[in-house]
C-alpha cells in the first residue's frame, strides 16, 4: 500500500476509535442533546474540527467499518469516496488497499473483515 494512503487510513481509524468512546459515553447520559459533537474522522492528523450528528447517525455510518464522518469538503479524493453528504457532515468511503486496514482496525467486529453492511 502508498505509504501516504496508509498513513492516511491510520489517521482516520485511530479518530473513529476517539469517536467511538465519545458515542458510548455520551449514550450513557441521562438528557443528552440531540445533536452530538464528534471530531472529524479525515485523514488530516492536524484537523481539530468538530461534525454534528445525532448518536443514530453516528450508529448508521458505523454499520460499515470502511465508512468515515467528516467535516464537509475534508475528502481526500484519491483515497476515499464520497458516499452521503448534508449541511453538516460527509460520509467517505474508504477505497483500494486501505480497506484491509480500517477493516482490521474495525474494534466492533472480530477478524479483519469489519465490514457489517451486507446490501453494499
Amino acid at each position: 500500500m502508498d505509504a501516504r494512503k496508509e498513513r492516511i487510513a491510520r489517521n482516520e481509524a485511530s479518530f473513529r476509535e476517539i469517536n467511538e468512546r465519545l458515542s458510548n459515553g455520551l449514550g450513557q447520559l441521562p438528557d443528552n442533546p440531540e445533536l452530538l459533537e464528534f471530531i472529524c474522522e479525515c485523514g488530516n492528523p492536524r484537523c481539530e474540527q468538530h461534525v454534528q450528528l445525532t448518536l443514530s447517525e453516528f450508529e448508521q455510518i458505523r454499520e460499515d467499518s470502511r465508512r468515515f464522518v467528516i467535516v464537509p469538503g475534508h475528502i481526500i479524493p484519491d483515497a476515499e469516496r464520497l458516499v452521503a453528504s448534508n449541511d453538516r457532515f460527509d460520509v467517505v468511503e474508504k477505497l483500494g488497499e486501505a480497506i484491509n486496514l480500517t477493516d482490521a482496525a474495525d474494534r466492533r467486529t472480530p477478524g479483519t473483515t469489519g465490514r457489517r453492511d451486507s446490501s453494499q
